[in-house]
């Protein structure tokens, strides 16, 4: 499974990864850190939306963990 860090203010982590991938986009899971305070939601995404948060690079790719 990859993950993505999403861009954002540096007090917070936030990361998205991809549960699913389908031709029409991804079944993806947003993890949000606000000091301590956790929020998970599962939602779909357009496979273009997701290109093109790539490009912009509001999406980067994580490193795989060890």
């Amino acid at each position: 499974m990859k993950a993505y860090r999403i861009k954002g203010s540096q007090d917070r982590k936030e990361v998205l990864e991809i549960l699913r991938e389908s031709a029409d986009g991804y079944q993806v899971r947003i993890v949000r850190d606000r000091s301590g305070w956790l929020e998970e939601k599962k939602e779909f995404m357009p496979r273009e939306l997701f290109e093109t948060c790539l490009r912009t690079s509001y999406l980067t790719e994580m490193p795989a963990a060890l």
